[in-house]
């Protein structure tokens, strides 16, 4: 990379992560997002905050940023990875590479439709999809319950919509319910086979490819529990050779270019490994790569190694401190408030925790900027 920058799409806590990596190999990271988020926080990174644009007007930014300075692109959320595709060509034209996935190739991670065809036409272990007609009814045929509701394009239209990222119905009439949720939200559902009821592990594989290089790493999801359907807050780094072989696997077969989390599901009653999604992008527990010494950003930039340190595939635990203190204490899901974990396993794990979503040492104000927030929340929230 000629020009030795970074441009970052999104300003998110992913986000935050990759500029992070992007200094501790001496790249210059810039970030730019239509949205406030943590990382624009940050001390290491240069910022283009687009408030209020449309797609339009960030699009000739980012022509006007790749003409004065080039360098790399890189998108850090699904809105993000959406527009890249849209604007690929001319994106293309003016940046010395971009960091992502050919269009096929996201366009197949993304869809969550071609997604589970891709899986069963490969011979992927992945949840059964099934088919839901005009009325938004399955054939009796098809109900083999418990079944798995999910929106069409992910967790951000989930949540942009209030709904959750997925949910697990029982029977006819709870399904019937559920897709109405979706209908009244305009959010396209799928149906899959849920694996809910066979006692599941969690696992994350972080990976980046490059032609024949690749580096990758497992994680496991402590919390929240997999029957949530929740992003992971606190996370460790577990090595687990069939979990990763899996991913490593399936990279090679779609040719993938980027880096990528593969998650997938470990039914304890039956041993075998399932295929969930693919986010085709830097993710939210993105800071255990360059803990573990997995540079993943090295691998696509082939920058010179900076600060090498051994590869670790155990003994580092990722903490996203608000959010985890969300799914153990709020009267909703708290774990710890309801019992389902003791006050003293919970205190212990945030004693063994030692990689952090926004703290770090050398970058300390996305930390106390998110702090500030979340203290102003609670107050907020005690006067109405």
């Amino acid at each position: 990379m000629s020009s030795g920058r970074l441009i970052i799409l999104g300003a998110s806590v992913t986000a935050l992560a990759v500029v992070r990596n992007a200094a501790a190999i001496n790249v210059t990271p810039v970030l730019l997002d239509t949205r406030e988020g943590v990382a624009f926080r940050s001390s290491l990174a240069q910022s283009v905050y687009c408030n209020g644009y449309n797609d339009s007007e960030v699009l000739r930014t980012l022509l006007e940023l790749g003409q004065t300075g080039a360098g790399a692109l890189i998108a850090t959320s699904d809105r993000w990875i959406d527009f890249l595709i849209i604007n690929r060509t001319q994106l293309e034209q003016v940046f010395d590479s971009l960091l992502q996935a050919s269009n096929d190739v996201l366009s197949i991670c993304t869809d969550k439709l071609r997604f589970a065809h891709w899986c069963d036409e490969n011979n992927v272990a992945a949840p059964h999809l099934y088919q839901v007609d005009e009325r938004g009814l399955l054939s009796e045929a098809e109900e083999h319950y418990p079944l798995l509701v999910r929106p069409y394009k992910g967790v951000m239209n989930a949540s942009a919509h209030g709904l959750p990222k997925a949910i697990e119905v029982v029977d006819r009439v709870a399904l019937q319910q559920c897709l109405k949720k979706f209908r009244d939200a305009q959010v396209q559902p799928i149906v899959t086979q849920s694996l809910l009821d066979l006692d599941l592990t969690q696992y994350s594989v972080g990976l980046a490819r490059n032609g024949k290089r690749m580096v990758s790493f497992v994680a496991e999801k402590l919390r929240p529990v997999a029957n949530q359907c929740a992003v992971g807050c606190y996370v460790a780094l577990r090595e687990n050779p069939a979990v990763e072989k899996l991913a490593r696997d399936v990279a090679d077969h779609l040719d993938y270019f980027g880096i990528a989390e593969f998650e997938i599901l470990h039914a304890k009653k039956t041993g075998k490994n399932y295929l969930i999604e693919i986010n085709a992008r830097p993710w939210i527990q993105y800071e255990l790569g360059l803990r573990s010494g997995h540079d993943l950003l090295q691998v696509l930039l082939n920058t010179p190694a900076c600060n090498v340190s051994p590869e670790k595939k155990s003994g580092i635990y990722w903490l996203d401190f608000n959010d985890d203190l969300f799914n153990c204490f709020s009267r909703s899901v708290g774990i710890v408030r309801k019992g389902e974990v003791s006050l003293f396993r919970y205190l212990v794990s945030l004693l063994r925790a030692n990689a952090f979503a926004k703290w770090h040492l050398r970058d300390q104000r996305p930390f106390w900027w998110a702090m500030g927030r979340s203290i102003s929340d609670i107050f907020t929230r005690g006067r109405r």
